[in-house]
């Protein structure tokens, strides 16, 4: 396994956070209004080539562009915390020693799910989540996703450079806003990564980010991908996501520690999911124009993770219009074997 080529400006833990400010207000909204003598005119969206002109050293991580201060890189392994309020806040701590301390981001994080109010993109320019295999669960209040676990090998590479690609699994609350993903990367976020891939836990929420030092994996690689319960009390539940690169003895492990509040319901699981930017061609996706997540398990039920057989995943595809016309589909298939579904994504 070749040594680490991750090089990072982002915030790292070994320096202190972002000085507290007053949060600026970043302006999501698809439709843009001024009033003017009583008559309310509406603007176009701005696209995300505008977005980013705007916002030129932000970093697009996972579903958001994100100031590069407020993405915090931690080692693998640290505890973080995060709040109800879109706060990652509190300590950071390793082996029970503290870290860091992370103050909330002074200005909220731009969503690249969508781009405008019917997901608009840039003509020629694809950007933002182009396919998805999913699952909103309908789980009680108290009833959580306490573990989604599946296997995926590192495609080939593009043949043609340039795009930022992530592929993962992982869950978010009612609402969006956080999500925890084990997340493959291929180019640079403009934080790390390059023309190779990187895979990495990640904890993305509005008003902050952390990732897990990210591990260089190679082609053919079997990865695991695991976000799992491993502990509750009143007020918190405790979260880990794994990683994971099997071709190494022993295994390379990337791992975040996360504290939520039992306000956040996480009743959304991704079997697996296509995101990239920057697309332009298809020869700027992985080579091999498809990845399969296989034996994709998901729990819930605390402490006793009780298995849903069948599962209720389904294939979605998203707005990626502005992008180039590939191969986009999503298959879904052993719903009901106890060994896990598979997710298989073309592009």
């Amino acid at each position: 396994m070749k040594n680490a080529k991750v090089s990072s400006p982002i915030h790292q833990y070994s320096s202190a956070a972002s000085s507290t400010g007053a949060r600026g207000l970043m302006v999501l909204a698809a439709l843009l209004v001024a009033a003017s003598g009583g008559v309310l005119n509406a603007q176009a969206p701005k696209s995300y080539t505008e977005l980013k002109a705007e916002h030129p050293t932000w970093m697009q991580i996972p579903g958001k562009l994100m100031r590069p201060d407020c993405v915090h890189q931690v080692p693998s392994g640290a505890e973080v915390e995060l709040d109800s309020n879109g706060n990652v806040t509190g300590d950071v701590k390793m082996n029970g020693q503290l870290i860091a301390h992370y103050d909330p981001c002074p200005e909220e994080a731009i969503d690249t799910r969508f781009v405008g109010s019917q997901g608009e993109q840039v003509p020629s320019t694809g950007n933002g989540w182009v396919e998805a295999s999913q699952w909103q669960l309908k789980l009680k209040s108290t009833d959580n996703i306490d573990d989604l676990a599946g296997y995926l090998h590192v495609p080939s590479s593009p043949q043609e450079t340039g795009a930022l690609v992530y592929l993962f699994n992982g869950i978010e609350p009612a609402g969006g806003n956080w999500i925890m993903q084990p997340v493959l990367q291929w180019g640079n976020n403009g934080g790390f990564g390059g023309d190779f891939y990187v895979f990495a836990s990640w904890l993305v929420g509005p008003f902050g980010a952390l990732v897990s030092d990210p591990i260089n994996v190679n082609v053919g690689d079997g990865l695991v991908g695991v976000t799992g319960q491993n502990g509750v009390t009143d007020t918190t539940l405790s979260y880990f996501v794994t990683s994971e690169d099997n071709a190494t003895n022993p295994a390379q492990l990337s791992v975040l520690q996360v504290s939520s509040p039992t306000s956040l319901h996480w009743v959304w699981g991704y079997a697996g999911v296509l995101e990239a930017y920057r697309v332009s061609s298809c020869s700027q996706f992985p080579s091999s124009k498809a990845s399969n997540f296989y034996q994709t398990k998901i729990a819930h039920g605390y402490p006793a993770f009780d298995f849903f057989d069948p599962q209720g995943f389904h294939g979605v595809q998203y707005n990626f219009t502005g992008g180039p016309k590939c191969n986009y589909s999503v298959s879904v298939s052993g719903l009901a074997s106890k060994n896990g579904s598979s997710s298989l994504l073309k592009y």
